[in-house]
């Protein structure tokens, strides 16, 4: 038959204090166990949400300078990155609104000429 339960063999183990350092006060052993705590919360679920992403466009109209500066000086990374990204879609958008002028442009010319050619044939039929 197998052992269930395993003991050590030998002498008694000796008594270990719980916390490694019994001079720290309650409030330094309470501070520790919640960074570890916090420690094994980012392990488990990953960082904060907030450390992934920079404001929207919106939120940086609506924020002011020092808020705006608060945010750079804690990820320049990211805000150089959300500058690129704004840096393209304005140039998308330009584009996008140089064809849609050039579609118009060409519209208005066209229908100016019917409308004109139908004018002169009606005047003189």
């Amino acid at each position: 038959m197998a052992e269930i339960i395993g003991f050590p063999k030998g002498g008694r183990q000796t008594a270990r204090p719980i916390y490694e350092d019994s001079k720290k006060s309650f409030e330094e052993r309470m501070s520790a166990a919640a960074d570890e705590e916090r420690a094994r919360d980012r392990q488990r679920n990953g960082p904060n949400m907030h450390t992934f992403v920079f404001r929207s466009r919106k939120l940086i109209v609506e924020a002011n300078e020092a808020e705006l500066v608060r945010d750079v000086r804690l990820d320049p990374d990211k805000a150089q990155k959300k500058l690129t990204a704004i840096r393209r879609r304005l140039q998308g958008v330009i584009e996008q609104a140089a064809a849609e002028m050039q579609l118009l442009k060409t519209a208005e010319t066209k229908l100016a000429a019917a409308i004109t050619a139908a004018l002169l044939s009606m005047r003189e039929g």
